[in-house]
């Protein structure tokens, strides 16, 4: 979006207040970021004059209409393909610079040959995330071995980027930290705002643990910056760690909600809120005591209250099948206690309701 907003600053400051874009331009997000993007990527160029007929959206001061051949509405500017355009304009877009995200490739030769293509899967999907707040400049790729660019290239043969990519380690010119789910400060909003480069270890496990792989890297790469972890409210469970996802929720909660736990929250998968829910529950459950055992029990009254992260029924289900959790009454649970039969988990009183 501060792409996209850079554009509607510069077609301001062109006198150009109606732009007619092609209707095959299709964009599933902010389009002016939409237009943006396609602009720095050279599919398209701004051209003088063209006519519109339906108007797309308004956006303050900018009408964007559909860009006709024998359209009745003229047009201050449209776009085109370059060997289309007659009249080219010249447009000085101020890309923003930070925050800048650089994932490290050190590690490369430690991964499976899945864990490679999952981890070049990984690296595509953060281009797209990056392109619809940013610049793809503002995606930086080090220790980029060759075999890395050359399955890359088969893997989105003929796809335009203008990724930075080096072969050797990281520069780093300001303030930095190193995402790091074992680092030893939490990454807070406050931080998110002063900080200008994010470090991400190209790393993927997705069949065997890469042990201390992170930490690791960090002395490899001879980095003395923070070592940041992101929590969601006090653990690091369910907070998602493909690359891709830890980079689009520091995006979101600096671009857009102001807050990690919402963007943690609306990144989260399946996957992701069954864990953390499996976690919540067995510490929020009561013990209750028969004879000769002891089972987990919820009253009924309390799961809405632990579903913080808006599992579904489905998954919610699944939670409780998989933790062995009994849901109960309120009134049977008040019974066991009054009977000292019941004693409250760890997090218990976290979810008990102050009514």
């Amino acid at each position: 979006m501060l792409l996209g907003n850079q554009l509607l600053n510069a077609l301001r400051d062109l006198g150009i207040h109606r732009l007619c874009i092609p209707r095959k331009l299709k964009c599933n997000y902010y389009l002016p970021q939409c237009i943006a993007v396609n602009l720095l990527l050279g599919k398209y160029v701004l051209c003088l004059g063209g006519f519109g007929g339906n108007v797309i959206s308004r956006i303050n001061d900018l009408e964007i209409l559909s860009l006709l051949s024998m359209g009745a509405l003229p047009c201050d500017a449209y776009l085109a393909k370059p060997s289309d355009c007659t009249a080219s304009l010249d447009l000085l877009m101020d890309i923003p610079q930070k925050p800048r995200f650089i994932v490290d490739l050190s590690l490369w030769n430690e991964h499976t040959d899945s864990e490679k293509n999952e981890l070049i899967e990984q690296v595509l999907t953060s281009i797209n995330t990056i392109r619809r707040y940013l610049w793809d400049s503002n995606l930086e790729l080090t220790s980029t071995p060759s075999e890395f660019l050359e399955r890359i290239g088969k893997f989105a043969r003929g796809f335009r980027h203008g990724v930075v990519i080096r072969r050797d380690k990281p520069i780093i010119h300001d303030n930095a930290v190193m995402l790091d789910p074992e680092g030893d400060c939490v990454l807070s909003e406050q931080l998110i705002t002063r900080i200008s480069t994010f470090v991400i270890g190209g790393i993927v496990d997705k069949e065997r643990r890469i042990k201390d792989g992170t930490s690791r890297l960090y002395g490899l790469l001879g980095l003395s910056v923070p070592r940041c972890r992101i929590e969601l409210r006090g653990s690091v469970i369910g907070v998602p760690d493909r690359i891709n996802k830890i980079i689009e929720i520091i995006l979101i909660a600096l671009l857009e909600t102001g807050s990690i736990e919402k963007a943690i929250i609306r990144m989260m998968s399946k996957r992701d809120r069954v864990n953390r829910l499996f976690y919540e529950f067995q510490r929020a459950a009561y013990r209750l005591r028969g004879e000769g055992s002891t089972v987990f029990v919820i009253p009924r009254s309390m799961i809405n209250r632990i579903n913080w992260v808006n599992a579904s029924d489905k998954e919610v289900e699944l939670v409780l099948r998989k933790s062995h959790i009994y849901v109960i009454d309120d009134e049977e649970l008040s019974k066991y206690l009054l009977l000292g039969m019941a004693r409250p988990g760890p997090l218990t009183g976290k979810y008990v309701s102050k009514a």
